[in-house]
């Protein structure tokens, strides 16, 4: 492990150690944020469609209100005006009337009264709802092709309400909600002829809601959603980098000074194993030569069996050398008191001719 770390310090240093633990926090930082934001979108979308829901829901309680108390008073008249003209579809004998004051009024039923409401509410809101059916008597309450497959699961009984998006002409989204209608009490006034029962469905109100508000609001609040995740994961990248750089130059220097005591060990087991291979040849000639001055000093002959054993110690010494010169791995073997010096015979490619012999 520490000749890993000193392998690190030694070719890149602090930024490089910095940048190897960083680059993989990054990566599963930004997968993180990614997955966070795709699942902070998705959320919004179902608050969004669940607010637009709950809006609808309270439309239609309204409107069913204000048609129960329509339903409930047999309908009601009003002027007859440009805007509001006797409907051509309720077949009934009174109604259109005329005041004693010869004033023109007809009766506006529940359906009729939803329709103007619908108008109303469009101009001012862009809101819109009208009653669609698999039997409409108004050809402007004929379904389009989502309403009748909706209008059919609620026939089956499969549903009790639907919602759906879709893009209008001109682009932008429309959420679309569409509840059964059913038959109440007041409503068999009019529609127990065409043969409908207490809680029979007629039809249904389809609500329509324009989602271009509901979109910018929604789009602004990812927006700052997202820049506070990216805030918050620049502050964290922040942080984690300088904490790191800052660990990564403490460790390197705890790294270099491991090294230096290598190092000094190094060179103090090599001196070791120095005086050890050198200290008995070195004996051996220190002797001789003392011999030899006493026989210098008393002229007597110098041995060839002397100046053997005077070249057997220098070639032995040489071979030592050799062998510090030819080190290429790092052995020890145990000296004295539990000391290490270094194997000068394993850690040197350079055999002993001693050896040999």
């Amino acid at each position: 492990m520490k000749k890993f770390f000193a392998e690190i310090s030694r070719s890149a240093g602090p930024v490089r150690v910095t940048l190897m633990f960083l680059l993989p926090f990054l990566f599963a930082l930004t997968i993180f944020l990614f997955l966070l934001i795709a699942w902070e979108k998705k959320k919004m979308d179902e608050d969004q469609l669940s607010e637009l829901k709950e809006t609808a829901k309270a439309f239609f309680e309204l409107i069913m209100i204000t048609r129960i108390w329509n339903a409930q008073h047999g309908g009601v008249y009003v002027e007859v005006t440009p805007d509001t003209p006797p409907n051509p579809y309720l077949d009934i004998p009174d109604r259109d009337i005329v005041s004693v004051a010869g004033k023109k009024y007809t009766k506006i039923n529940p359906a009729y009264m939803t329709r103007q409401l619908s108008e109303i509410a469009n101009q001012r809101h862009g809101y819109k709802f009208h009653i669609v059916s698999l039997k409409p008597v108004n050809p402007y309450n004929v379904p389009d092709e989502w309403e009748r497959n909706t209008l059919k699961t609620f026939e089956r009984g499969i549903s009790s309400e639907s919602v759906t998006v879709f893009r209008g002409y001109d682009g932008s989204r429309v959420f679309k909600y569409l509840v059964p209608l059913r038959i109440e009490e007041p409503c068999l006034k009019c529609h127990s002829k065409h043969g409908y029962s207490y809680g029979d469905i007629k039809g249904g109100i389809d609500i329509s809601i324009p989602m271009e508000k509901s979109d910018l609001i929604h789009s602004m609040k990812l927006r700052r959603t997202v820049i506070s995740l990216l805030i918050v994961g620049a502050v964290s990248i922040v942080f984690v980098t300088a904490i790191t750089l800052y660990l990564s130059r403490r460790l390197s220097l705890e790294i270099e000074r491991n090294i230096e005591r290598e190092k000094l060990a190094a060179i103090v087991e090599l001196a070791g194993a120095t005086a050890h291979e050198m200290r008995q040849p070195m004996t051996v000639v220190y002797n001789l030569v003392a011999l030899l001055r006493e026989k210098f000093k008393d002229n007597e002959p110098v041995t060839k069996e002397e100046m053997d054993i005077f070249d057997d110690q220098c070639e032995r010494m040489n071979n030592i050398i050799q062998k510090m010169l030819n080190i290429t791995s790092y052995k020890t073997k145990d000296y004295i008191k539990g000391k290490k010096i270094i194997d000068l015979d394993e850690s040197s490619m350079t055999e002993d001719p001693d050896e040999k012999a």
